[in-house]
């Protein structure tokens, strides 16, 4: 058969656009991560030295004396992880529940929930700042847990309900016609086939609770600081410095992009199984 160059072509112009689009997404964060690596005098080179430096780790001596970066790292994992985990507790009953119970008003609430999500932290960040100054609960752990609760719990639930709508409700009757209860047959049926789901929702949420910014910043001062928060440091009255800042995001971004490849694969497969019902 003859090739179909119509065909060919387009298949490689459609590849030529695919990784210039890859390329410029990543190029912003190739040059942050590269500039972590230059001196002060190649970050402020102009033109910009992409290549052509020599590789010093002077920044990264800088924050981990000066500011002592691991503290602030200690502050987002703690803060990500049980926001995370606390998210997925509530939101796998109220999510079986939105998915197989009937009620009143239910997808009312169910809207009023997606309404949350469209409401932005930074406008009512004040009317937060003085709740947790009356409960005494200013810059710490706690309440900056709390907060992202409001968002995150919303999102876990219309994340999941369509997974728990995809799994065929005969399965859990089966189970109960055999004597199981209804939360027996959750637990060992509807929970493991879910997994997937669960999984993609909990990553979602945990880069974005790593990644936010203008909450915390807001509604810490010291002792619960983030590290997204950790770039007013470097916006000093005698000018931006810029190495120590690029080597900041670059070891701030690093767990994440690390976490995010290795659970690409599973990650994909979730969403996928979400995608198809019945």
């Amino acid at each position: 058969m003859k090739p179909n160059w119509r065909s060919i072509t387009g298949s490689r112009i459609l590849d030529l656009l695919t990784l210039f689009v890859v390329f410029a997404f990543l190029f912003p964060y190739l040059f942050m991560v590269s500039s972590a690596f230059k001196s002060r005098l190649e970050t402020f080179a102009y033109p910009p030295v992409f290549l052509q430096f020599t590789p010093t780790l002077e920044h990264f001596d800088n924050i981990f004396s000066d500011m002592n970066i691991l503290f602030y790292m200690k502050n987002s994992t703690i803060i990500a992880v049980c926001s995370t985990l606390l998210t997925i507790l509530i939101a796998i009953p109220a999510t079986y529940s939105f998915a197989r119970f009937r009620f009143r008003n239910k997808e009312g609430i169910a809207y009023g929930f997606l309404f949350l999500q469209m409401v932005p932290g930074i406008s009512i960040v004040f009317a937060l700042f003085f709740i947790a100054r009356a409960l005494d609960l200013f810059d710490t752990h706690i309440f900056l847990i709390f907060v992202y609760l409001l968002w995150n719990v919303p999102y876990a639930i219309w994340m999941m309900r369509g997974f728990v709508e995809g799994i065929p409700v005969e399965l859990e009757e089966s189970a109960m016609v055999d004597g199981a209860s209804r939360f027996k047959a959750f637990r060992l049926i509807t929970l493991p086939l879910m997994a997937g789901g669960v999984a993609a929702t909990a990553i979602l949420i945990f880069i974005g609770v790593w990644n936010e910014f203008s909450l915390a910043f807001f509604l810490t001062s010291t002792n619960a600081r983030t590290m997204p928060t950790t770039i007013a440091f470097f916006m000093t009255h005698s000018g931006i410095k810029w190495g120590p800042m690029f080597a900041t995001a670059t070891i701030g971004t690093l767990p994440v992009v690390v976490f995010a490849l290795l659970v690409r694969r599973y990650f994909i497969s979730a969403l996928t199984f979400g995608a198809v019902k019945g």
